[in-house]
């Protein structure tokens, strides 16, 4: 065999790996946002490589993601288990973002390029169905992208990232939210009139809709929670 056929049949199994390791990661990722792998619940290498199909190695890489995004917790020989929604770490989150998002948004004002405005348009387009899971996990991610968005334009690396990993842990409560009442009309009118701003450069205006936003987020969120107990509660599942 050449040197470029073994390379190229290389990159081809290399490519493959890759694949299979962003399905098994995009999957989990789903099914956490979803409450299809209940919060708090105990879960094993095994266990997900049987009940998804995918090979041991692809899930833990998934899991080492998913890990490092705060999704799930490494519990050591135990296995792993899905982070679980507590009442504290809901405000504690949300008090951070009321700390550093609105002033993200005064720094952006000043910032905005014509090619973040068409993508934050685009977030703010975004509808679901509430009868429709997929929908409703990508209306999560056009949320999710919206704050991202605005956290980079403003031009400070560390807050964006702090922000990217708060958003992150919320695509699953937002979930929670849609299916229990948050209306995406909402989300979007909040959006809309947030990006109206930006464009028209009014930093302090954006930032007190920014204020607003999450402080009606947070009232949204903790309304669906208080109806569902059980997922403040960590549960077993097949271990």
């Amino acid at each position: 065999m050449s040197r470029n056929a073994f390379n190229k049949d290389e990159h081809m199994v290399a490519t493959r790996k890759v694949s299979l390791n962003e399905r098994a990661f995009d999957t989990l990722r789903s099914d956490i946002i979803a409450c299809q792998l209940e919060p708090g619940a105990t879960i094993s290498e095994a266990w997900l490589a049987e009940h998804y199909a995918f090979g041991k190695a692809a899930i833990r890489h998934a899991l080492a993601r998913l890990t490092q995004q705060g999704l799930t917790i490494n519990q050591g020989r135990m296995g792993y288990s899905v982070t679980p929604i507590t009442i504290k770490s809901i405000r504690d989150s949300y008090h951070a973002r009321y700390l550093v998002e609105p002033e993200l948004c005064r720094m952006a004002a000043s910032r905005l390029d014509a090619e973040t405005l068409a993508a934050l348009r685009e977030c703010c387009a975004a509808t679901f169905d509430r009868h429709n899971s997929a929908e409703m996990i990508a209306y999560s991610h056009a949320n999710h992208r919206f704050h991202c968005l605005i956290a980079q334009l403003a031009g400070n690396q560390r807050l964006a990232r702090l922000i990217e990993e708060l958003s992150d842990d919320h695509m699953r409560i937002a979930y929670v939210s849609m299916v229990y009442g948050q209306s995406e009309k909402q989300w979007s009118d909040d959006h809309t009139h947030i990006t109206d701003a930006l464009e028209a450069g009014q930093g302090e205006r954006a930032a007190q809709l920014m204020a607003e936003h999450l402080v009606q987020g947070e009232k949204a969120i903790m309304r669906a929670v208080l109806e569902l107990p059980e997922l403040l509660e960590t549960s077993l599942h097949s271990a």
